[in-house]
């Protein structure tokens, strides 16, 4: 493939090498089947992977021409790296595919045949959650004739890239407006009649139960004044189906509206079989050690993507916490769950709508505030302030230490041993003070000695996210197109990016 590409500089053309090496390997791959069950296993696995890989390149290749010079200089680094990975990938298999069998080998070969795919599944699935999101904004721009390939694939593709190809489909029409004969999203307050509503400990939201029905809900309750009715009414329709597993972000069943415009419940669904519903404050709190450093970073890379589709589908959140992060998992499941959803949009608004100020002045909530959304300051908010939330959090979850905890009986919140900080001390209430103490541990060998040094400087980049020397986000000018909207191209390769390709 490397011979191949050579001299291959348009992106159509680089898509054409890879689809072209990924089918070959697709082919070679089906040799091998049958020869243990483990490895069929792997080989489905890797097959499902690359056959979505393929149906995403082809739907790129119609989406040149309508990107920016930025998103497609982005998109033909990303595809480099898959050409590369395809390449390493032949070679590894070069040993093995001339005898098409496992034959006299013997069970070293089947060892070091495991080891090659276990390495082509990690690398396949690394790119493809690098690509995904940048994918998916390019959806959302293209032309409708890109319409028609997305059906085809529905109606042609194997299952998975069929479900995938539904999901791309559904958030491009998140966009479209509603005609006349669209279902409302605004559901009468009798539609929770039957449910009970169970709290989640720390946590501004309940699950919903009911006796029969196997759908769980989250309520997340909006209170009146926050947030205009028409950026719920806007967020709800384009959640209405989106896929947790691919945005990190539930689908919204409908919104109930409260009596005396009290505020507003949104409804969300939990996927079925998630019955096992914590924020992560609860689980932080709840000194349960998490010793499996892969599924801190599985919850951390579904975090960041949560943020990037909040963004992408046009909000920004203003809100993010591990209050508002909850870990979804099932009964039978041992140990921590590493699937996370972001909720908690109890201040969501429109990325073009009008900023409110925060309310609640705690140190405890302006503990993930930037500096210029603390106290009196009512900067308007933009993407960057959920990037700095998001640092917070990551710096919480690397270390796995709760920054908060609580007094007993009152309840007051005091700074942990963790944070470092005094409750009377300058630090905890000088906005400024406290960011540089946030640096300063994202910095320290206490995360570095816990997550390593790459995820240490993501930590340390979403926290100077708004400082002019950061030359990745300091300018909100370098987040807009040329039609002035705000996209997440470098928050995609700058920290998605990083994140997923930190290796254990």
């Amino acid at each position: 493939m490397a011979e191949l590409a050579f001299g291959v500089t348009s992106i159509p053309g680089v898509i054409d090498v890879c689809i072209k090496g990924g089918k070959a390997l697709h082919q070679a791959w089906d040799t091998f089947r049958q020869a243990d069950v483990k490895m069929d296993e792997m080989i489905v696995r890797i097959q499902v992977c690359l056959a979505r890989i393929l149906s995403q390149l082809e739907v790129a290749k119609e989406l040149e021409g309508t990107t920016t010079a930025e998103h497609r200089d982005l998109q033909k680094r990303v595809l480099d790296i898959l050409l590369a990975k395809l390449e390493v990938a032949t070679q590894r298999f070069a040993r093995f595919a001339p005898h098409g069998h496992l034959g006299m080998a013997g069970k070293l070969k089947l060892v070091l045949l495991k080891d090659v795919f276990e390495e082509t599944i990690a690398d396949l699935e690394t790119w493809q959650r690098i690509y995904e999101p940048a994918w998916f904004y390019w959806i959302k721009l293209a032309s409708p004739a890109v319409d028609k390939t997305l059906n085809n694939a529905i109606e042609a593709g194997p299952l998975a890239v069929s479900n995938f190809s539904l999901a791309a489909r559904n958030f491009r029409r998140a966009f479209k407006e509603p005609g006349p004969g669209s279902q409302s999203v605004f559901i009468a307050k009798e539609g929770l009649d039957g449910y009970t509503g169970t709290a989640i400990p720390f946590h501004p939201a309940t699950v919903a139960t009911a006796v029969g029905v196997t759908q769980r809900l989250i309520v997340d309750v909006v209170a009146s004044g926050a947030v205009q009715t028409k950026d719920v009414r806007d967020f709800a329709r384009r959640l209405r189906q989106s896929d947790p597993f691919i945005s990190g972000l539930l689908s919204c069943k409908g919104v109930v509206r409260h009596a005396n415009n009290a505020g507003f419940s949104l409804l969300f669904r939990v996927p079925e079989g998630y019955t096992v519903v914590r924020s992560i404050r609860q689980l932080l709190l709840s000194g349960q050690a998490h010793d499996s450093l892969s599924d801190r970073l599985e919850m951390v890379k579904q975090l960041a993507n949560a943020v990037c589709y909040i963004h992408m589908y046009g909000f920004v959140h203003k809100n993010i916490r591990p209050e508002t992060i909850l870990s979804l998992g099932k009964t039978d499941e041992g140990g921590i769950p590493s699937m996370l959803c972001l909720v908690g949009f109890q201040v969501i608004r429109n990325v073009d709508g009008r900023t409110y100020p925060a309310t609640d002045q705690g140190w405890e909530t302006n503990l993930y505030r930037h500096p210029l959304r603390q106290g009196n300051n009512v900067d308007y908010f933009v993407m960057q302030h959920d990037i700095y939330s998001l640092g917070v959090c990551l710096l919480e979850i690397g270390m796995w230490e709760t920054f908060v905890t609580y007094d007993s009986p009152d309840g007051a919140a005091r700074p942990s041993k963790a944070l470092g900080l005094a409750r009377d001390g300058l630090e905890l209430h000088n906005a400024s003070a406290l960011k540089d103490h946030l640096v300063a541990l994202s910095c320290s060998s206490a995360l570095r000695a816990k997550v390593g040094t790459k995820y240490s400087k993501v930590v340390e980049m979403c926290l100077t996210c708004l400082d002019e020397d950061n030359m990745h986000f300091g300018d909100e000018r370098e987040f807009q197109d040329e039609d002035g909207v705000s996209v997440g191209v470098r928050f995609i390769e700058k920290v998605i990016g990083v994140i997923n390709d930190i290796s254990i």
